[in-house]
């Protein structure tokens, strides 16, 4: 075998230029390199230490040091040829992936046998065993850099494998990094209790007060290889008093020194991730810690942009993260004070990252809808774009051609990292620059080039877009003259008085909105007395302040907008708006506060005709109050139509409860059971068009009863029974039926299906037989899935297989052993979801303290303890329940009543909250007609006597809860008869 010499990887970063792939020349990649930096052989005719023609023979070497780590049979994976030509890609195109191989031979196998998710789940296992370890940083580095570089090699292979993308592999990335701050940040707090620097409670692992919050790629789930972490670790100094405060003061810039000596090492070293805080330049880990009084001053400081747009799109990822959640609320009067952090994000900034332009337009687009939709703020590039385009910021088509460049880019940089190490971004020299090519499955380094500077382009374009906002693409429609007048009357000041009073009426455009209104005057004259050139305030006295007092007011506009295109000049729509009274005002309600439902029926004239139809006054419009009576009258389409008609069912039926809702032509309370209703008989229908041949073979489909079941946006909890003799062709069938609920819609209309109530969990089959459903019961369900299944009901199946499906489903829990037992294990479960999911607000309906769920946990135990010997429990709602346990003097008629009062109290606040899209009041405060909507779903006048209802079912059930799931005596209070 020929003598291989050794050659350093460069570490320096390259000087980027107006490509995104613009690196050094190959003289400076020689000059730049590191004496110490680890090696791989180098041959051929590359300059950067590649030699792919050898990458067979490396490949042998590194099968005999695995037979050496682990032996056993890896041969016949080896062997693959997709596995193999991924080792020649490792082998003949990496440096840094290559030595990781020879480092962990076993990892790199366990890798590409049985996958990433194996290699990382041993790591988590390894570095939850270093719980309770003591040392330096030093000792803490040592012992999560072997760690570290199993998860890495891992992530490597199955992104250059092909298995996962790079959306896929930043987002293990992160997920492995949170545990890795967690770790970190437990045992530096224990060695200065140890060192009785710090006074704090470690006892459960934590300390109260302390907490790390990230930004940039790592909030995001995007995280390259090597980093940067963006981290900063925040404590409450109030905690500390006395002495111990500045003992403390000295021991956190300790903790921020020795935090980056974890994750960078020692110069010259390889480190686990590069740290970056806004708080500070880093050195010495400065800013890396800081106190909550410091940080919340930064915040308020005019001159700190840098971290108000670091906290405003951040999260917290280890500690207190109550203490993390309460710091980031209240943050968020500062962050999204003034539009400085956003003006600081458009500043153009050069950089080597191919990811720049990218990355700086995803985060315009945090900062731009995240003060009123915070979901956006966290979100990963893909999701955050799609999210964009439901939105109407910008195009779908754009949306998904910069998803696409995005995963591109992100998988460049993760590549390049694997070719030549931490702190590398761009090839530099011919090797380098093929040797990335072959990785990114190019033919040549030109192709990618060409590729990669399109996808920067196409976020350069898509961020000139927003910066020019949406009247923009009107320009160059308008002539020269119309230009110029406009021109004109905005320097004199026209419309300002009217813009700025719209926006004191809530709007977030005034100018805007005015110049829509004004062509609505245009376009659309008085009903009753035609008069051209009218302002629209006399056409329609009052409408925009209506409008202003909805929840939603500019998304009002925008459907009041489209219905009017909808329906022709003079049509109903402007008759409704001209109009006084309840007609009116049903429509500002529907379209103020359900404006994303209704959505549907402003699409064509029927579905207008329906929309008016339900905001027309109660005596000429009376809606179904019960389910089975709204889909007698809407009945789903035949099993033989396509998919799409029964989504556009679903849709419209949707938006039609919604609308009848708003104009109380219906109660809240039926209309939680007519979308229940529809939410069921899509599943069944849906069910019939794609389990094919699976009904016939007995397979059948059962749903969960619980919290709000089929309001939009919550989840779907599914299962399936094949009650003959399981076969694969049930299970193919049962998986097609869940692929087809995950795209069977989106946005506010998707569906959200959990399936992992059955044997084996997420990993088990999904249409199980008798036998093994029993065994799952038996042995392998715990508390809360012993529960959950007391509430199971079958929805569709073959007639034979529904009834049988019904009696297997009712036997595997109608005969509880030691229901004590397992009712303590769930109050445990219960108490620490309350702890880790603690309410945002008193509105967070499912996880307060007496809310919806815990209505729910106690109807669900009574059935459990009770379906014995009253088999009816498990065929009726709750509702039915509870009347025949009060009447098998179960439960008194009291105890029985108040349950059902809860359930329909909370139901109905849910269901509210639901159409409306609406979470949390400091982010969304409760404006006037939203707020009548929740006083007529609580069913009393004023919305001044919602809270303290809900208070007092709160208690109620607080009380019942400690009774009879706990079987605690609550004084003044009998429940059994």
């Amino acid at each position: 075998m020929a003598t291989q010499t050794r050659q350093p990887y460069r570490q320096k970063a390259p000087i980027g230029g107006a490509s995104p792939l613009q690196g050094d020349s190959p003289q400076d990649a020689v000059e730049g390199g590191a004496a110490d930096a680890p090696t791989f052989a180098s041959g051929g005719d590359s300059d950067a230490g590649f030699a792919p023609a050898r990458a067979g023979q490396a490949i042998d070497r590194w099968k005999r040091a695995l037979a050496e780590a682990a032996p056993g049979d890896f041969g016949a994976v080896l062997d693959e040829p997709r596995t193999h030509l991924t080792l020649l890609k490792i082998f003949g195109s990496t440096n840094r992936l290559s030595d990781l191989c020879f480092k962990a031979p076993a990892a790199a196998a366990m890798a590409l046998r049985d996958g990433a998710p194996s290699v990382i789940a041993e790591a988590a296992r390894d570095l939850a065993d270093l719980d309770g370890g003591v040392g330096g940083p030093d000792a803490l580095h040592g012992a999560l850099e072997p760690i570290k570089a199993r998860v890495d090699l891992a992530i490597a292979i199955a992104e250059i494998a092909g298995v996962w993308s790079s959306c896929e592999a930043g987002a293990a990335r992160s997920d492995f990094a949170e545990r890795l701050v967690e770790t970190s940040l437990k045992w530096l707090l224990r060695g200065g209790v140890n060192r009785g620097e710090l006074t704090l409670d470690l006892s459960d692992g934590l300390a109260s007060g302390v907490f790390a919050v990230a930004g940039g790629d790592f909030a995001h789930e995007e995280l390259s290889p090597y980093g940067p972490l963006d981290l900063a670790v925040v404590y409450d100094q109030s905690i500390f008093t006395g002495s111990a405060a500045s003992m403390a003061e000295r021991a956190f810039v300790r903790l921020g020194a020795e935090l980056k000596e974890v994750f960078e090492g020692k110069p010259g070293g390889t480190p686990l991730f590069a740290l970056r805080s806004p708080f500070g330049a880093g050195v010495n880990g400065a800013g890396l810690v800081e106190t909550l009084a410091r940080a919340t001053a930064a915040l308020a400081d005019p001159q700190q942009d840098a971290v108000r747009a670091f906290v405003g799109v951040s999260r917290i990822v280890a500690g207190d993260r109550a203490a993390g959640g309460a710091f980031l609320e209240a943050s968020e009067a500062a962050v999204w004070a003034s539009g400085h952090a956003l003006e600081t994000l458009l500043d153009a900034r050069q950089s080597d990252d191919p990811c720049a332009d990218l990355r700086r337009l995803c985060d315009v687009l945090r900062f731009g809808i995240g003060r009123s939709r915070p979901v956006f703020r966290t979100a990963p590039a893909a999701t955050l774009l799609t999210r964009a385009a439901e939105a109407g910021m910008i195009g779908a088509p754009t949306a998904q051609r910069l998803s696409a460049g995005a995963d591109l880019l992100r998988g460049l940089a993760s590549r390049m990292q694997a070719i030549s190490g931490p702190g590398r971004l761009t090839p530099a020299g011919a090797g380098e620059e093929a040797a990335l090519a072959r990785l990114a499955g190019f033919e040549d380094f030109a192709g990618l080039k060409a590729v990669a500077d399109g996808a920067a382009a196409d976020a350069r374009n898509a961020l000139a877009f927003l910066q020019a906002g949406p009247q923009a693409a009107f320009a160059p429609y308008r002539s020269g003259a119309a230009s110029a007048a406009s021109s004109e009357d905005s320097a004199n000041g026209a419309g300002a008085v009217d813009a700025g009073k719209l926006e004191d009426l809530g709007f977030s455009d005034g100018a805007a909105l005015s110049r829509v209104v004004d062509t609505w005057a245009d376009g659309w004259t008085r009903p009753s007395a035609p008069q051209p050139g009218a302002r629209f305030s006399a056409i329609a006295p009052g409408l925009l302040t209506a409008f202003g007092e909805a929840q939603h007011p500019d998304e009002a506009v925008a459907l009041f907008d489209r219905l009017m295109e909808t329906e022709g000049a003079n049509g109903p729509v402007i008759k409704c708006a001209a109009g006084e009274g309840r007609a009116r005002d049903a429509l500002v309600d529907a379209i103020g506060c359900f404006g994303g439902l209704i959505r549907p029926l402003t699409a064509s004239p029927d579905g207008a005709a329906r929309l008016l139809g339900a905001t027309q006054d109660a005596a000429l419009h009376t809606a179904p109050d019960t389910g089975a009576a709204w889909l007698s009258r809407n009945a789903p389409p035949a099993a033989s139509a396509d998919p799409s008609a029964l989504a556009a069912w679903r849709a419209e039926n949707i938006a039609a409860i919604a609308a009848s809702a708003a104009a109380r032509a219906m109660p809240f309370g039926a209309a939680a059971e007519a979308l229940e209703a529809v939410h069921n008989a899509t599943l069944a229908t849906l069910f019939t068009m794609t389990a094919g041949g699976a009904i016939d073979r007995g397979l059948t489909l059962h749903v969960f009863d619980g919290p709000a079941r089929g309001l939009p946006g919550a989840r779907s909890l599914i299962g399936f029974l094949s009650t003959g003799e399981a076969s694969d062709e049930n299970e193919a069938d049962a998986r097609t039926f869940v692929e087809a609920l995950y795209e069977f819609d989106n946005g506010r209309f998707a569906f959200a299906p959990e399936v992992s109530h059955r044997p084996g969990g997420v990993g088990g089959p999904l249409a199980p037989d008798e036998a093994a459903f029993k065994a799952y019961v038996q042995s392998e369900a715990v508390a809360s899935d012993q529960i959950l299944l007391a509430r199971a009901r079958v929805i569709a199946g073959e007639e034979g297989a529904t009834a049988r499906g019904g009696e297997i489903l009712r036997a595997a829990v109608s005969n509880p052993k030691r229901a004590d037992i397992l009712f303590r294990d769930l109050d445990r479960a219960r108490m620490q979801r309350m702890r880790r999911e603690r309410a945002a607000s008193e509105w967070d309906l499912d996880r307060i303290e007496g809310g919806l769920s815990d209505i729910e946990l106690i109807v669900s135990t009574l059935i459990y303890r009770h379906a014995a010997a009253l088999p009816a429990l498990q065929k009726g709602d709750a509702g039915e329940a509870l009347a025949a346990m009060a009447r098998a003097n179960v439960i008194s008629g009291d105890v029985a009543a108040t349950l059902t009062s809860a359930r329909a109290f909370w139901t109905r606040l849910a269901t509210v909250k639901a159409l409306a899209d609406w979470k949390d009041p400091q982010q969304d405060p409760i404006r006037k007609r939203f707020a009548a909507l929740l006083a007529a779903a609580a069913e009393v006048d004023r919305f001044q006597q919602v809270r303290p209802l809900m208070r007092g079912y709160a208690e109620e059930a607080n009380r019942l809860y400690s009774q009879l799931v706990l079987g605690r005596p609550a004084v003044g209070l009998v429940a059994n008869a």
